[in-house]
This record gives C-alpha cells, structure tokens and sequence, in this order.
C-alpha cells in the first residue's frame, strides 16, 4: 500500500494543509482526505477518468476544492 502524503490545497484564493491517506478495500483503492475546517471524505478513481468524492450524508464541499485534492492526488500517484 502507498504511504499517506500532504500538500497545500490551493482553490478560491485559500491555501490549507490536506493529509491524504490511501486505503486499498475490496472494491479499489480510496483515499482518505483530511482538511482543517472540513470533514473528512473520501475519494478514488471513477470511471469518468478522474477522482470523485464518494457520497456521504451531510458532507458539503465547494467544487474547486474537490477540483483542488483531485488534481493532488493525481500528481502524487501519476494518474
């Protein structure tokens, strides 16, 4: 398995912290986002061809966020 990584998330002006911590399960590869002032989600490769958050009840992200950790994620793993 990958070691967990962070990086500077940079959208909307902002820059925060994130620690990134891949999880292997039976159905793929996931990875654990951890980003001050938000809650914790999760996010692995879709069949679009790019990282998606996966559905969690209550869980409200801005999209260049999203945008922001996918294009992290991509560069840490060479997608």
């Amino acid at each position: 398995m990958k070691q967990n990584f962070t990086t500077r998330v940079r959208y909307d002006g902002k820059t925060l912290p994130a620690t990134i911590i891949p999880q292997h399960r039976k159905d793929g590869m996931y990875y654990e986002v951890n980003i001050p002032g938000y809650e914790r989600f999760y996010m692995r490769w879709s069949a679009m061809d790019r990282f998606e958050v996966m559905p969690q009840a209550g869980l409200s992200l801005p999209d260049s966020l999203v945008l922001a950790v996918s294009d992290s994620i991509e560069e840490k793993t060479n997608k």
